[in-house]
């Protein structure tokens, strides 16, 4: 493959950023390119706690500009993508031995309810010990004073929420590429003028007038690209461990946040695809971000809070279906204090602090805040470039009536598309393997129409199979049969898309 077109804009990550810039900036007339080392959300986006929240705990630090921000993308996020994004209740309960009073709660609660008054979601409220206890009966009743109902937002599958920008972004004319690597950076005389790249499809250069650098955990290492010596690193990593159990007993459809017992951190249990979800560590990290497996002791730390909270669970190592960790880049983190680093953002021009022109970095940033992120880098863009951008009108609000759940919490708005290319054919409506949820049309439907490439693709972040309690590796054979018949892979080939299947899986989840 030779040079590409010139754009106006190379994207430089497939994360949630990444993704949203690449919407922003196509929709507002740019010639985007987005190139991403593998797969649309396969990073820290699809190792997060699934959140999308205002980020109640940032009050407490004085934080409320990120709050209303995160606020106020909370509900664009949920406006935008129904089914991806949905309302989830949550119950904070107090114990006497807290380190925050309730009535200092109270006030965090007050202040969230005033900085969120948009009427998407239900009030904060508070409640007492009796009524948390009938909504929670195997929670740990001594030293319960009281606490509080108040909603967030859920994105079962993040991944596919930072596809779906990316998938937006191309009907509004941008070039998404994924499994496409970037190799290196297009210097001259100290102005960056594109990329070079390879990947599944091959090898190239691209061309633009600016890149940008979102590539989340990788940001410092893009850099060095540019960088003819080292320089102090723009992010730490932080790795954020969590399990996965089966649902308590007892447990609601509310998701709990508390305090650790241990360390005084954040700490959540999540309902999950009828799963629990049970995180996270905070630990500095320093090794590679795409193998980021939790450590035992995380495992063991998350159990103990559980247990501590859920007496009645008695959960135990064998009780993990799987584990996952993910390395979210911040801004440069004190050592010791991770719980005051800044869940901030910033967008560096680095003519301005290294004199290397045409590159911009987005460093830090969360889930939540990707639209607010997306717009604050198009307007410096577009200052940069000299040019105006097309007003973008409102997304159109998107029916899920008669939509099933699992189908909405994977689609959002397209699900009827995918229902109806599923029962066009028979032999594509049934189950891909015996106990799988998933259908074989669900398989075809991800690699002709969502840019599936890879078995990893399929499994992990398209239909989410690969996180089903009873997964059998049989599920990804029947996977790859599908996947040789429309790519055109021979039986060489299927062995060699399982085998790299089976270590990226590997190196994703650790099950039990």
């Amino acid at each position: 493959m030779g040079t590409s077109s010139h754009y106006d804009l190379a994207i430089v990550g497939g994360g949630i950023n990444g993704c949203a810039l690449a919407r922003e900036a196509a929709r507002a007339g740019l010639r985007v390119a987005l190139l991403e080392a593998r797969d649309f959300g396969a990073g820290v986006t699809s190792r997060s706690t699934r959140l999308i929240h205002g980020g109640l705990r940032y009050l407490e630090n004085f934080r409320f500009t990120l709050v209303r921000e995160s606020l106020r993308d909370r509900a664009t996020l949920s406006r935008e993508f129904p089914g991806i994004v949905r309302p989830q209740p949550f119950l904070l309960p107090v114990y006497r031995s807290d380190s925050r009073a309730r009535w200092y709660i109270a006030c965090g609660m007050a202040l969230y309810r005033l900085l969120s008054a948009d009427g998407t979601l239900p009030a904060p409220r508070r409640i007492s010990a009796s009524e948390l206890l009938a909504l929670l009966p195997e929670l740990d009743p001594d030293g319960l004073v009281g606490g509080f109902e108040y909603f967030d937002c859920q994105a079962v599958f993040p991944e596919r929420l930072a596809l779906e920008m990316a998938m937006q972004a191309e009907s509004a004319g941008a070039e998404i590429r994924n499994h496409a690597r970037v190799t290196g950076l297009l210097l001259r005389d100290s102005r960056v003028q594109g990329v070079r790249f390879e990947g599944l499809s091959g090898s190239g250069e691209l061309l633009s007038r600016l890149v940008v650098n979102a590539t989340g955990a990788w940001v410092d290492q893009l850099l060095e690209f540019a960088r003819e010596d080292a320089s102090e690193p723009l992010l730490s990593l932080v790795n954020g461990a969590h399990i996965v159990v089966r649902d308590l007993p007892g447990a609601p459809r509310h998701a709990v946040y508390r305090e650790a017992r241990a360390d005084r951190r954040p700490f959540f249990i999540i309902p999950w695809r009828g799963l629990r979800l049970i995180g996270t560590t905070e630990t500095l990290f320093s090794g590679d971000p795409a193998v980021t497996l939790p450590e035992e002791s995380e495992i063991r730390y998350l159990l103990r809070e559980a247990n501590a909270l859920f007496p009645a669970a008695g959960l135990a190592r064998g009780d993990v279906l799987y584990a996952y960790s993910g390395s979210r880049p911040i801004l440069r983190a004190p050592r010791d204090d991770l719980n005051r680093a800044s869940r901030d953002h910033a967008i560096v021009d680095h003519e301005k602090t290294e004199g290397i022109a045409g590159l911009l970095t987005m460093a830090g940033g969360k889930l939540t805040t990707a639209p607010s992120f997306a717009r604050s880098a198009l307007r410096r863009i577009a200052r940069m470039l000299g040019i105006s951008t097309a007003a973008v009108a409102p997304a159109q609000p998107h029916s899920l009536n008669g939509a099933p759940s699992e189908l909405a919490a994977l689609y959002g708005p397209r699900w009827r598309d995918v229902l109806d290319a599923i029962e066009a054919d028979p032999d594509m409506a049934r189950p891909l393997a015996d106990g799988c949820s998933t259908k074989r049309g669900q398989v075809l439907y991800a690699i002709e129409n969502e840019h599936a490439k890879t078995l990893a693709d399929v499994m992990l972040r398209r239909t989410g199979a690969a996180y089903e309690p009873r997964y059998e590796r049989s599920w990804a054979e029947a996977a790859a049969d599908i996947a040789a018949g429309r790519l055109g892979w021979d039986r060489t080939e299927t062995g060699r898309a399982l085998a790299e299947y089976d270590t990226e899986l590997a190196q994703t989840l650790l099950r039990k």
